[in-house]
């Protein structure tokens, strides 16, 4: 039995312990469990070799003098710890790769959930100790062979791609395009003066691409962050931008609010803003919005010395709508634009009739009960009278003067729409002109002050 290849005795070993062993690791193939016995007989018949020559060189004589003591010799056979080790490693080894089968199937496709597929490693550590047969009477020591011992384990470690998820999380509601919009007069509340930049593409990575008005591309990252405004968290996003010199309105933080959820607002100043490119806005055709869009006509029109703009709302012609009227300012040579609303625009009533502007020192004279527009002045010896009676928004202008320079004058110093008068004619122009209410009006609000058109 001793000169029996120990194999040959695992090979007619039951087949119902194979089976068992060759179960526990179902996704090592034929080829590899071959390799793994050759490797253990090799082990194991090096192992032989050693035992042998050293019983050879330790051959005991009982005699009555000796006292054997100390470990009894081992009798487990001594194939089976490399047999033992292999199957260790083969057990461990097709639970892991068991485990991470099971983990692929219950994984969601496209990051969906689910586990981490294991990147698996199996590490084996040997040692080696000496068994003690026996002692002599003397206290020599009498060795076995080599005992080996080793120790696997199995190490699993994910590829990130749960974390990378768990970290962009935050992005997806906002992932898409926006328009890049900027107030004009830092201030979005007025729509009419939000003007467009450029287009944002907000990505999955959370990172984003930026194309200005002008075709510039600049790219940028963004980050998670939250808020606290008087008690109530606001989800905010980071942006940053990765090249210098790029806009930096990016470089800023963008406020959400629930209740508008189709915009981002930078910071507080109200002044730019990223809106979902298939937002539109709902068509305002009020009086209110035809105004804002004049006012800002003016607030940027060039050319014009405006030194102290400001403006006012009065209803001079009766119709529930009231006029526009924009003050240049408050020296002499000021005076007063007046605009009325019409099918969804504001028209100007200085491009209706040809006459100077209204007033002067940036303000005018109006009677609501009668619906007139009055001035008068004096200028180069001359005094005017202006009455202008509005009419279905159309103005009904008189002009009388008189003229202090008779040579000027001609026949009479008095005059009514460019033609001679008489005194009583022209007494009874100013005594009604006189008998008007007549209020000022004409610099009421700022022109950045839009708070008055706001509430439609």
């Amino acid at each position: 039995m001793k000169d029996k290849n120990i194999f040959d005795i695992l090979e007619n070993a039951e087949n119902d312990s194979m089976k068992r062993l060759i179960d526990k690791c179902p996704e090592i193939s034929d080829e590899q469990l071959e390799k793994i016995f050759k490797m253990s007989e090799k082990k194991f018949r090096k192992q032989r070799a050693e035992k042998d020559r050293t019983e050879r060189d330790n051959t005991i004589k009982m005699t009555e003098n000796y006292v054997v003591e100390g470990v009894e010799r081992n009798k487990r056979p001594a194939w089976l710890t490399p047999l033992t080790t292999a199957a260790s490693v083969l057990l461990i080894a097709g639970i892991a790769i068991g485990s991470t089968a099971m983990l692929k199937r219950h994984t969601k496709p496209n990051g969906g959930g689910g586990g981490v597929t294991p990147a698996v490693t199996v590490s084996t550590t040997t040692g080696t100790s000496t068994n003690i047969v026996s002692t002599d009477k003397n206290g020599s020591t009498i060795t076995g062979t080599d005992v080996t011992t080793t120790t696997t384990t199995v190490t699993s470690a994910g590829d990130g791609s749960d974390q990378n998820t768990a970290d962009t999380e935050f992005i997806k509601p906002f992932v898409g395009r926006w328009r890049y919009e900027m107030s004009n007069i830092n201030d979005l509340d007025v729509p009419e003066s939000a003007g467009y930049m450029g287009t944002v593409e907000i990505t999955a990575d959370a990172t984003y691409i930026m194309t200005d008005n002008s075709g510039n591309v600049s790219h940028g990252t963004i980050s998670n962050a939250t808020e606290e405004i008087g008690g109530t968290s606001i989800q905010c996003l980071d942006f940053s931008v990765n090249e210098s010199g790029a806009n930096d309105f990016l470089t800023r933080r963008a406020y959400y609010d629930e209740s508008r959820p189709y915009e981002l607002h930078f910071g507080n100043s109200n002044i730019a803003r990223l809106v979902r490119e298939e937002h539109v806005e709902p068509t305002d055709t009020s009086w209110q919005s035809a105004y804002r869009k004049e006012l800002l006509k003016h607030y940027n029109k060039a050319g014009i010395p405006y030194n102290d703009p400001m403006w006012d709302l009065q209803d001079i012609d009766g119709d529930d709508i009231p006029e526009l009227l924009i003050s240049t300012g408050t020296q002499k040579d000021d005076c007063v634009y007046i605009y009325y609303y019409e099918n969804g625009e504001a028209k100007d009533l200085n491009n209706t009739v040809q006459t100077i502007p209204y007033g002067e020192y940036g303000v005018t004279n109006i009677c609501k009960e009668e619906h007139y527009i009055g001035h008068n002045y004096t200028d180069n010896r001359v005094t005017y009278y202006e009455m202008t009676k509005l009419k279905d928004h159309y103005p009904i202008c008189d002009i009388f003067t008189y003229y202090y320079d008779l040579e000027q004058a001609g026949e009479t110093p008095y005059g009514l729409n460019a033609r001679p008068v008489s005194e009583e004619e022209f007494n009874q122009k100013v005594d009604e002109y006189n008998s008007k209410n007549w209020i000022t009006v004409g610099r009421q609000y700022r022109l950045g002050d839009f708070s008055p058109l706001m509430d439609n």
